[in-house]
């Protein structure tokens, strides 16, 4: 099934800011390297590391309300 990307905002957001969410995100955070460096020694650890920040950064933008309600008005 294919969503609209406010529809797939809306749907993270009821998922993430339920308090199950939010340990979930608290997780991904520690996981993710979200607040700290990435940087390995080994290329292939900093790539590793780097996918996995890349998919955090990917959900706080859909969290983020100001990259879609603005675009959907836009049309």
């Amino acid at each position: 099934m294919q969503y609209s990307p406010l529809e797939l905002h809306r749907a993270y957001r009821r998922l993430f800011e339920s308090a199950d969410g939010q340990t979930v995100m608290d997780d991904l955070e520690q996981r993710g390297a979200f607040m700290r460096s990435t940087f390995s020694t080994d290329p292939g650890r900093t790539a590793f590391n780097e996918g996995r920040r890349s998919l955090v950064l990917h959900v706080k933008h859909m969290l983020d309300e100001s990259n879609f309600i603005a675009k959907e008005n836009d049309r």
